[in-house]
């Protein structure tokens, strides 16, 4: 049983190791690799959110107990690592926030998304869909607050704020969603064809950002010590999916089937807006790429583990 599992997820992370052998080997540039990623992020994964949003059936009831229980762990996860980071470790301020900002912030798009699918089929990501609207939006909303409110004075706080603002709702990310769903809202639609062509050239963004992803974990400095990243991986990769599964289950009573792939996309390593969170503010950079580089060979085990769990 956990051996099918494994090979659920298994094809996620055969990319994402031919893309970190590739600039092993210098095959894939370091110059390359950031170009490629810079495509995916700005236009290649805003282009997949758009199409699938656009063709999004939203005729399907969001469960709000599912958004409640997944935003709730994300919070839950933030507090815990930001109190361990500032309490234990002796970090200082901003750079806890920083390192709560990446224990909440999973990979559902690169990871979840294809996992979520190979384990329960693409009619299951409405769930995912629901989620990644407003998920990114909120990471943000809170890491950056939290961080300009200790920064500046009054009025240097609400102008940090604006400016944060505008930097979360007209990131290429966001206009990709907001223009599938106003395309969906006012029942436009692509003909036959050219959904086709378009789902045709969609399935391959995903694969190749999995790849280009592995090259771009390559080139990232890793920390000397392991303790603090192993608390956030630990932290992204159980407790917060684990939060999910007693909130949903116990406390809403959602049925496994409707909650499952909200569970596994928060059992998702941090994603790589983490390290450009962490650039942002130019703090604990060696930390978080030290986090997202264990974290995401593990989710082959962690992510069979919940699949197994929820199955």
């Amino acid at each position: 049983m956990l051996f099918e599992i494994a090979l659920i997820v298994l094809p996620v992370f055969l990319l994402i190791t031919g893309g970190f052998i590739s600039s092993y080997i210098q095959f894939l540039k370091k110059s390359l690799v950031d170009g490629l990623a810079k495509f995916f992020q700005d236009l290649g994964i805003p282009f997949l959110l758009f199409f699938n949003f656009a063709i999004l059936d939203l005729s399907n009831a969001f469960d709000f107990r599912i958004i409640i229980s997944f935003y709730t762990s994300m919070i839950i996860s933030f507090i815990i690592i930001s109190c361990v980071s500032y309490f234990i470790f002796k970090q200082p301020y901003i750079n806890s926030v920083t390192l709560g900002f990446c224990a909440m912030f999973s990979n559902g798009v690169l990871l979840g998304l294809p996992i979520s699918e190979l384990a329960y089929g693409s009619d299951s990501l409405f769930t995912n869909y629901t989620i990644i609207i407003g998920h990114a939006p909120l990471c943000y909303f809170v890491g950056i607050t939290l961080i300009e409110f200790v920064k500046n004075d009054k009025a240097k706080f609400v102008l940090g704020l604006k400016n944060s603002g505008k930097a979360i709702l007209f990131n290429n990310l966001a206009i990709g969603i907001l223009l599938g769903i106003g395309f969906n809202f006012l029942d436009l639609s692509f003909s036959t064809k050219t959904e086709e062509i378009l789902k045709r050239g969609t399935n391959w963004i995903i694969p190749l950002a999995l790849f280009t992803m592995g090259g771009v974990l390559y080139y990232y400095r890793i920390a000397t010590s392991y303790i603090l990243p192993l608390a956030i991986i630990f932290t992204s990769l159980m407790i917060q999916p684990a939060i999910i599964y007693f909130l949903g289950i116990y406390s809403w009573g959602i049925e496994m089937e409707t909650l499952r792939n909200a569970i596994i996309m928060a059992a998702m390593a941090p994603g790589l807006n983490a390290y450009f969170f962490a650039n942002l503010y130019n703090n604990s950079r060696e930390i978080v790429a030290t986090t997202i580089l264990i974290s995401t060979g593990l989710t082959i085990f962690t992510s069979s583990f919940w699949i197994y769990v929820l199955s």
